[in-house]
């Protein structure tokens, strides 16, 4: 009498394991999911049609979506590949990217070449606008010098020098909207750039 209470309870247990084993399945792929999305957790920009900007410009959301990155890719790596640090020579070649660092990047949603065309294209239009800050600096005081000046001759040559100062601006040919998207924000963008991320 005592056989099918015993089968009957080993069938309950077996109902319980099961129970048990699924849940920790389904456990552990959401941890499993959840631990691929962060690592894959995409930074890039949206494209329309997932055509990849080939304007010179560079936008707001491209701009955002870079900063973010670079962020994210200096909390992750204390070492190994470094994403080039901010410098003004555009000429440096420092935009050859490790094979890994690029990986990183494709994995986050970049295009690797655009990533780099940003990049470069922001020492640009940050190389500009501290350039033109000085010019305008030199301006001024030849200005100031003109105005002050007693001798006429010596206010003329000053003049001059002013008028010259001003073909020195915006020499790399940056557009106004470059300068509106980066200078509110010049010195916080320097800071993060220049930042060692190792």
């Amino acid at each position: 009498m005592s056989f099918p209470i015993c089968a009957g309870s080993m069938k309950i247990r077996k109902k319980y394991i099961y129970i048990i084993l699924a849940i920790f399945t389904v456990a552990l792929c959401i941890i499993a999911s959840a631990v691929y999305h962060i690592e894959n957790e995409k930074f890039a920009p949206h494209y329309p049609k997932n055509q990849v900007s080939v304007s010179v410009q560079i936008s707001s959301e491209e701009l955002k979506a870079f900063l973010r990155t670079w962020i994210k890719y200096c909390e992750e790596y204390e070492h190994g590949p470094q994403i080039p640090e901010l410098s003004y020579d555009t000429t440096d070649g420092s935009n050859q990217l490790d094979s890994k660092l690029s990986a990183w990047l494709r994995r986050r949603g970049w295009d690797v070449n655009r990533f780099v065309h940003i990049n470069t294209r922001l020492r640009v239009i940050i190389l500009t606008i501290l350039r033109d800050r000085e010019v305008l600096k030199k301006q001024r005081l030849m200005q100031d010098g003109a105005d002050n000046a007693e001798d006429s001759k010596v206010a003329s040559t000053l003049r001059r020098a002013a008028d010259l100062q001003r073909r020195n601006l915006n020499v790399e040919k940056i557009s106004p909207q470059e300068r509106q998207l980066v200078e509110p924000q010049l010195e916080g963008i320097i800071k993060l750039l220049t930042k060692a991320c190792a």
